[in-house]
């Protein structure tokens, strides 16, 4: 899920993107099969789930009514030099059988079965939305609860409470490159590990690097199921920075400094922490506990 507030204890991000009539184009790659931006033709950018090509945008100028918001998957806004696609906000936005996908974040035709979906989804039929087959979320979609309770409130483990106070499937997401099948094994329906529901890109600190540029960021977390958050960091239960190689970083360990870590009765916390890179202006992170979900977040500088 990614960048829409969720009150407070998610200001997180489900938006759905509508691929359809924004940004401008030319050849006619749209909708091929890519692995990056580069397989794709000018205007155009590849889809990290689809891994299709879809028209580009550098600001809701470019995009219809439909779907306003340009930005990268990540949720980060798009520009002129990283582009990003149309994004719609709700499904009335869509229009009439259409639903905001959370899996694709596109105006999609409801899913009727598990071939409607992306690799790696399954379908709701309840919803007519695509759920990570890699949780057992989902089954809750669309119910109701109560964004102003710690998360994920009384939607089911891996599923968080929106603003609009509905309950909406959290992903595993694998969006970057740092987090794949060789570094973190995927989140299970049998998965009972922490899920983390927001990644806040925070003012950087730039005192905690000593050469390197700083990029501040918090990870939200609610606790798996049976389990609570420790009062100590240092027994978190399996916590990961995971690098651009794919390499993990012990955050409670590295990263994390007790006083920055902050618990919301003993189901939710916060993290706090900063990372030092030579990126000059972007960082692409990777988050994880072990045996919950992955979440990846481009930090900017």
């Amino acid at each position: 899920m990614r960048n829409a507030t969720r009150g407070l204890w998610l200001i997180a991000a489900v938006a759905a993107v509508f691929a359809m009539g924004c940004g401008e184009s030319s050849g006619n790659d749209a909708g091929t099969t890519c692995t990056s931006d580069a397989s794709c033709g000018t205007g155009k950018v590849c889809h990290p789930v689809t891994k299709a090509c879809v028209p580009s945008c550098t600001g809701s100028v470019d995009c219809p009514p439909t779907a306003k918001t340009c930005a990268k998957f990540d949720g980060t806004a798009g520009s002129m030099t990283a582009p990003g696609f149309c994004q719609c906000s709700t499904d009335a936005l869509c229009g009439g059988n259409l639903v905001c996908s959370t899996a694709t974040k596109m105006c999609e035709n409801k899913c009727t079965s598990n071939s409607n979906c992306p690799s790696g989804f399954t379908c709701n039929t309840t919803s007519g939305q695509c759920t990570s087959s890699g949780s057992d979320a989902g089954s809750d979609a669309g119910t109701g609860c109560d964004k102003n309770n710690p998360q994920p409130d009384t939607c089911g483990y891996g599923s968080a409470c929106t603003d609009t106070n509905m309950c909406e499937a959290i992903t595993d997401d694998r969006s970057c490159p740092n987090i794949s099948s060789s570094t973190r094994p995927a989140w299970t329906s049998a998965s009972t590990g922490p899920v983390i529901f927001n990644v806040v890109d925070e003012a950087d600190e730039a005192s905690a690097c000593a050469s390197d540029n700083a990029f501040t960021v918090t990870v939200y977390a609610y606790a798996g199921t049976g389990t609570t958050f420790p009062t100590q960091k240092t027994n978190l239960p399996g916590f990961f920075y995971y690098t651009s190689s794919g390499n993990p970083v012990d955050i409670p360990a590295v990263l994390l400094q007790q006083s920055n870590y902050t618990l919301y009765g003993n189901t939710v916390m916060g993290a706090k922490f900063t990372l030092c890179s030579t990126a000059t202006s972007s960082l692409v992170a990777g988050f994880g506990f072990t045996n919950g979900n992955g979440w990846c977040q481009t930090l900017t500088r």
